[in-house]
């Protein structure tokens, strides 16, 4: 997969779950640093295992189109 767009999807996802109000959680953690801190973790684990993020792709797609009714299965993952 290209590394240009994985970065640009993960930016796009976690940007988007990003709160205006950005209140403090019961961690102690802003809302949004909490949501950079889970950005950096998925991250390192794409780079440290490239093989699994792309079942994880397949699964969502899957996933996606079974929550739109346009699959009748959902796939276990890998």
């Amino acid at each position: 997969m290209d590394p240009d767009k994985i970065k640009k999807v993960i930016d796009l996802f976690f940007e988007s779950l990003k709160s205006k109000d950005n209140e403090t959680l019961e961690t102690g953690l802003t809302q949004n640093s909490t949501i950079d801190v889970l950005k950096n973790a998925t991250v390192q684990a794409i780079e440290q295992n490239p093989e699994q993020f792309e079942i994880y792709v397949k699964w969502f797609l899957n996933a996606a189109m079974f929550l739109l009714d346009e699959d009748s299965e959902l796939l276990q993952i890998e």
